[in-house]
């Protein structure tokens, strides 16, 4: 099968004991399988508290050419900006990105804080590595909240970016009406006039 339709492997741990990094290498061997993949479907997913843990992810180093990637994120409250990258630096052909951001689990909410020097922003040099997304065309973001950690990565995705022509941000329910237009305009500031940006509440 050398040109798979779609693919969407188990969650995937980020970051870790090594117990986990075979996952990791079982999937990207499984990857090196197939030359094209239309959708790519992946789901991350941050330990509440990541401690000493290993960055798991470099443990997949090759993609095959993909269009779209759809890309959920269970973060738990820590930054996702170096997976996003790694992965991205993967499947630099794509011409969709649709990220959805996973609410915290229940009985977590407040519970958890990402604390200085968290494990979770490595590798830390993510915001300064060069990365070129020459086709994509489409990004879809679901369940944006504002947070630090999210707006670092749409900054760095509207950079990454050459042909950009849609964005489309669906707010999560916990964001306000007055919040939702102070998002709207910090996002707008972003972008550049010939992208057509859209926010949804």
């Amino acid at each position: 099968m050398t040109h798979l339709q779609q693919l969407s492997p188990h969650p995937l741990v980020v970051h870790g004991h090594n117990v986990f990094s075979q996952d990791h290498r079982d999937w990207s061997m499984l990857l090196n399988h197939f030359d094209h993949v239309s959708i790519l479907n992946l789901r991350l997913y941050y330990m509440p508290v990541i401690g000493y843990g290993q960055f798991l992810m470099k443990e997949m180093t090759k993609f095959p050419n993909i269009t779209i990637l759809k890309l959920e994120v269970l973060a738990c409250g820590h930054s996702f900006g170096a997976s996003s990258f790694h992965l991205l630096r993967m499947s630099s052909g794509i011409r969709e990105l649709k990220l959805k951001l996973l609410d915290m689990p229940r009985g977590l909410e407040g519970q958890i804080a990402c604390r200085s020097g968290c494990r979770c922003v490595e590798p830390s040099n993510w915001e300064t590595k060069e990365l070129v997304l020459r086709c994509l065309e489409e990004i879809e973001i679901d369940g944006f909240i504002g947070t630090e950690h999210e707006l670092a990565l749409v900054r760095r995705l509207f950079k990454w970016t050459t042909m950009l022509k849609r964005m489309t941000v669906h707010f999560n329910d916990s964001v306000t009406q007055s919040k939702g237009k102070e998002l709207c305009q910090l996002l707008l500031s972003f972008s550049t006039p010939e992208i057509c940006m859209k926010f949804l509440h």
